[in-house]
């Protein structure tokens, strides 16, 4: 199993953000290709630092999955996306899962 992780910085306007997000960003993002599972979340701080202020996880079986979800059709439209919604872009990390 392979995660894709993306991290948003806290907009200037939260509340937009979240309606932007919640109502348009995510269902086009869980038409990805391969897409096993995915969620978002808000989260809050717990210690010392900043959280990010939304956070998306995609599952798909191994990278080449998850790279060919990224460049396709649809990977190329969830990418044109985010500055509608994060004018400030966001973090994008990638994993092969381990443990558990």
């Amino acid at each position: 199993m392979h995660c894709l992780t993306v991290l948003y910085p806290t907009p200037d306007d939260p509340s937009a953000f979240r309606a932007y997000y919640v109502d348009k960003h995510a269902p086009l993002a869980a038409t990805l290709p391969g897409l096993v599972r995915h969620h978002y979340a808000f989260p809050q701080r717990l210690g010392p630092g900043e959280a990010p202020f939304c956070i998306f996880q995609a599952f798909f079986s191994d990278a080449a999955a998850m790279d060919a979800a990224l460049g396709s059709e649809i990977g190329r439209k969830v990418a044109a996306d985010v500055p509608n919604y994060s004018p400030k872009g966001a973090t994008l990390c990638h994993f092969k899962i381990e443990g558990a």
